[in-house]
C-alpha cells in the first residue's frame, strides 16, 4: 500500500526544511544592534532593563554560556523558535477549521517577510510571538475544559511573553474581549478561574513592575514616550497610510488581503461563530491598537506580529473556502500570492541579482569589519576603552572586538538607554584615562568634549555591505585625558530626568 502523507506531516517536513536553511543562512550575516543589545544585557542579567524585559538577554545568556561567544549561538534561539511557532500555527488552524488550513497558513507564515526575518534575528519578537501563540492555544483549552491548570498555564504563558515584550500583556485584553462577545463563557470574566490566570501573569510581572519602581519608573516613561504621547495625540493621516502600506509589504500585499478578507468576513470553522469571534479578538484589539497610534507616530513593521498568527488562521481559511468553492482563478490568486512573498523574501536575503535601499537586513552587515578597524585605530592610539555614540553601536563594538570588552555610550546627565543605568567610563576609569569614541556625526557630542581635555578625529571608516561600501562613514576620535571629578552614577541621571519631566 501506497503512504501518502498527511497534512500534518507535510507541514513537519515543511518547518523542518525552512529550518535546516534558516540555521545555514544565520550565521552568514553579522548581528545587529538589538540582538548585540540583549547579548550586552545578558552579560548583566537584572530583572528588567531600560524598555525591555530580560527574557531575550536571559535566553542569548544562557545559550552563549552553553555553546560560546559565537553569533550562530545568539541567533539559535530565534531559529528553533521559528520552527516552534510554525507548528503553533498548524495548531491553531487545526483546532478552529483543518489540517489542510494549518498546512495553508504554515506555508504562508514561511514567505512572509516579516516572519521570515524574525525567524533569523534573536530580538524580542521570536520569544513574544511563540509565546502569544502558545499562551493562545492554552486559553482555548481552558475555556472549552474548564480545568483549573489550564488557566494557570495560560496566565504564566502570558507572564513569560510579557518578560520578553511588554506588548503580550495586549493578549489578556483579547481573552477579556472573547468572553464579553460570548454570552455562554461570560461566566468566566469574574470567576475565580480568572483570577487564577491574572494571579499566574502577576507573578512574573512583578519583577519587571518592582525594577520599575526602583529605578523611577522609567520603562513606563519610556513606553509612553515610544508613542508619541508625551506629547499630545496629533493625527497624521499621512501616518496612518503608512502604517497599512507598511503592514501590506512585511506581510506580503495579497497575502495581506487574504488577511484583511479572513478578518472582516470570516469563515466559520469548527466552533462556529464562537471559534471565529476568539480568533477575531486575537487579532483586531492588537492590530487595530496599533492602527490607532500610527495616527500619531510613524508605525514600526514588526509591531502587529503576535496579531498576524490570528490573522494568518483567518486568511487562510478565507483562501481555502474559495479554492474549495471551485472558482479556478482563486487557486492562481493565492498561488501569486505566495509567489510574491517568497520573491520578497529572496530579496531580503540577497538570493536574487537585485538590491533595494532599505533592506532590513542590510543593518546585519560590515559590524564585525567596522570593529575591526577600530580596533587597529584603538590599538594605533593607546585606548584604555571604546565610546560609541549609540547604544546600539556600543553593543556591537562590545561583540566584535577581540577581548569583547565593555564598550560605552557619551556620560549624557539623563537617562537615555540601558548604558545610563550601568557604570559609565569616568565611573571605571581613573583621570587622565584614553579613550577611543566611535560616531557618525563629524563633531563630538557635547558629554565627549566635556570629559576630554583632547578630542581629535585620527581616521574615519565607511562601513561596507558585503564588500560594497553603502553604509556609513564612522569618524574614530582619540580622546585623551579623561579630567578629573566627581563621577556622574545612575541615581544622578535619573533625578536629573525626573526634574526635566516636571512641567
Amino acid at each position: 500500500m501506497r503512504w501518502k502523507p498527511s497534512e500534518a506531516q507535510w507541514a513537519l517536513l515543511w518547518i523542518g526544511v525552512v529550518t535546516c536553511f534558516r540555521l545555514w543562512f544565520a550565521p552568514h550575516l553579522d548581528l545587529v544592534g538589538d540582538e548585540a543589545h540583549y547579548w550586552e544585557c545578558g552579560r548583566s542579567l537584572d530583572w528588567n532593563h531600560y524598555g525591555k524585559g530580560p527574557g531575550a538577554a536571559l535566553v542569548i545568556r544562557i545559550f552563549t554560556l552553553i555553546l560560546g561567544e559565537h553569533v550562530w549561538a545568539v541567533r539559535l534561539p530565534a531559529v528553533l523558535l521559528s520552527a516552534g511557532t510554525g507548528w503553533l500555527i498548524f495548531l491553531l488552524g487545526r483546532t478552529f477549521y483543518s489540517d489542510r488550513v494549518g498546512l495553508a497558513a504554515v506555508v504562508a507564515a514561511s514567505v512572509m517577510p516579516l516572519f521570515a526575518i524574525g525567524s533569523i534575528l534573536m530580538t524580542i519578537d521570536p520569544l513574544s510571538v511563540f509565546f502569544w501563540g502558545v499562551a493562545a492555544l492554552s486559553f482555548w483549552s481552558a475555556v472549552l475544559s474548564e480545568k483549573k491548570r489550564h488557566w494557570i498555564l495560560t496566565g504564566l504563558w502570558v507572564g513569560l511573553g510579557f518578560q520578553c515584550k511588554y506588548t503580550n500583556a495586549a493578549e489578556l485584553v483579547s481573552f477579556a474581549l472573547f468572553l464579553i462577545l460570548t454570552p455562554g463563557r461570560r461566566k468566566f470574566l469574574i470567576s475565580g478561574r480568572m483570577l487564577l490566570l491574572l494571579f499566574a501573569f502577576a507573578l512574573l510581572a512583578l519583577p519587571i513592575v518592582i525594577w520599575n519602581a526602583l529605578y523611577g519608573w522609567v520603562t513606563a516613561l519610556h513606553v509612553f514616550e515610544g508613542g508619541d504621547l508625551d506629547r499630545g495625540f496629533h493625527p497624521d493621516w499621512g501616518k496612518f497610510a503608512g502604517f497599512w502600506l507598511l503592514q501590506a509589504v512585511v506581510v506580503s500585499p495579497l497575502l495581506f488581503l487574504f488577511m484583511l478578507a479572513g478578518s472582516l468576513r470570516p469563515i466559520v470553522g469548527k466552533f462556529g461563530r464562537e471559534g471565529s469571534t476568539y480568533l477575531l479578538s486575537l487579532f483586531w484589539p492588537l492590530f487595530g491598537g496599533y492602527a490607532w497610534i500610527s495616527l500619531n507616530k510613524t508605525a514600526n513593521g514588526n509591531w502587529t506580529a503576535p496579531a498576524l498568527l490570528a490573522g494568518l488562521i483567518l486568511g487562510s481559511a478565507w483562501a481555502m473556502h474559495n479554492i474549495q468553492s471551485g472558482a479556478r482563478k482563486w487557486k492562481w490568486v493565492v498561488v501569486s500570492g505566495l509567489v510574491i512573498g517568497l520573491v520578497e523574501t529572496a530579496l531580503l536575503h540577497d538570493f536574487l541579482p537585485l538590491h533595494f535601499k532599505n533592506n532590513p537586513l542590510d543593518r546585519a552587515k560590515g559590524w564585525k569589519d567596522l570593529a575591526g578597524e577600530a580596533e587597529k585605530v584603538r590599538r594605533q592610539v593607546g585606548a584604555d576603552f571604546v565610546i560609541a555614540d549609540e547604544y546600539q553601536t556600543a553593543s556591537l563594538l562590545s561583540f566584535y572586538l577581540p577581548d569583547q570588552p565593555r564598550a560605552f555610550t557619551p556620560d549624557w546627565p539623563q537617562v537615555m538607554t540601558q548604558y545610563s543605568l550601568w557604570p559609565s567610563y569616568r565611573e571605571k576609569f581613573p583621570a587622565g584615562s584614553t579613550g577611543l569614541y566611535v560616531a557618525e556625526q563629524p563633531n563630538a557630542l557635547p558629554p565627549i568634549l566635556r570629559d576630554f581635555d583632547q578630542v581629535r578625529v585620527v581616521a574615519t571608516y565607511r562601513r561596507s555591505t558585503w564588500g560594497q561600501p553603502t553604509g556609513p562613514t564612522f569618524h574614530f576620535y582619540e580622546c585623551r585625558g579623561l579630567k578629573s571629578g566627581q563621577p556622574t552614577s545612575w541615581r544622578d541621571r535619573l533625578e536629573y530626568t525626573r526634574q526635566q519631566k516636571k512641567p
